[in-house]
């Protein structure tokens, strides 16, 4: 039975290449969280490349998506993200206003997309000879020092990117418990109820096709699957 009463509306929020990419990424990284901590380290590259393939395409959706997953369309400047940051504590503000992220959000999105992109790309030049024996594909064609470098920033920016996962986590939980907003099923089912009075602007929403959005993350595949395969000769 539905709960949805009168004065709600179900609106269509998230396209399928972004649900498909958020849970794909989430999946990725939870693979490569426990590969890397059983010392799997054949599967942990493998999450490694697909979330590579996975930023790619999300860089990509991000110029020519859905409008509200484009990134002029949530990445703001930081006088409203403050503004928006004032407002949560006094319960003024309310992400039923946006149709996508809201300014804080839509920032969080962007610094995990840095994170995870520089996760995976120096991965790919991380030499493990202690007792992993693994070379990244492209370490032969880096001088030492730049291995070096990267094996640093592999073994470092994954903190940093627990720390995003985790606040990523609290504030969908927060949005969840305290302010009754859901949105973590509007990422899974795409569709969100609103009031009828703000449902004018998630109509206002240009979806593109999926279909579109399954070819490039396809091609994105096959371009990481590709280059790793030339590196490794």
């Amino acid at each position: 039975m539905s709960t949805q009463t009168p004065d709600e509306k179900k609106v269509k929020l998230w396209d399928f290449p972004v649900r498909l990419f958020h849970w794909a990424l989430v999946a990725a990284i939870a693979t490569s969280w426990w590969t890397n901590r059983q010392v799997m380290i054949d599967i942990h590259a493998i999450a490694g490349y697909t979330v590579l393939a996975l930023v790619l395409f999300r860089i990509v959706w991000g110029f020519v998506g859905s409008s509200n997953a484009r990134f002029t369309s949530f990445l703001t400047g930081p006088g409203k993200v403050v503004d928006y940051a004032l407002k949560i504590p006094k319960g003024s503000m309310s992400d039923l206003t946006y149709a996508g992220h809201n300014p804080a959000g839509g920032w969080m999105v962007a610094v995990l997309i840095l994170l995870v992109g520089v996760q995976a790309v120096s991965g790919l030049f991380a030499s493990e000879d202690t007792f992993l024996f693994f070379d990244g594909p492209l370490v032969a064609y880096a001088s030492a020092d730049v291995a070096r470098v990267m094996n640093w920033i592999h073994h470092t920016n994954i903190n940093l990117i627990y720390a995003a996962v985790g606040l990523h986590v609290f504030a969908a939980l927060f949005y969840l418990v305290v302010k009754r907003e859901n949105l973590i099923g509007a990422m899974v089912t795409g569709v969100r109820k609103v009031p009828v009075d703000l449902a004018d602007r998630f109509m206002r929403i240009n979806f593109a096709s999926p279909v579109l959005g399954i070819i490039i993350l396809g091609v994105c595949g096959l371009l990481v699957w590709g280059g790793v395969t030339l590196a490794r000769g």
